[in-house]
């Protein structure tokens, strides 16, 4: 029976090669979603900020955070928390 060590070794490449093969076939779509550079920042500060702060810092109406934050979740880049949202990227 492997020891844990080999197992978790396993599981780290696996995970390196499921990351690989998300990136890649995900990477169109990101460049389509993050062609407006305030948009990729919405996705980088998703979890790690308010609504509030995001439209002071960003510029943006609620409505386009809500919507773009909507998009998402449907496309499975973020994933509802409560009633925050968590970035799977």
């Amino acid at each position: 029976m492997p020891d844990d060590v080999e197992v978790l070794k396993k599981l780290g490449h696996l995970e390196q090669l499921l990351v690989l093969l998300t990136r890649t076939q995900l990477e169109p779509v990101l460049q389509k979603e993050f062609a407006d550079p305030r948009m990729q920042k919405l996705y980088e500060l998703t979890g790690t900020h308010g609504q509030r702060e995001l439209k002071k810092e960003l510029n943006m109406s609620a409505n386009t955070i809500s919507d773009a934050w909507k998009r998402w979740e449907q496309m499975g880049l973020l994933v509802r928390e409560g009633q925050e949202y968590r970035r799977v990227l």
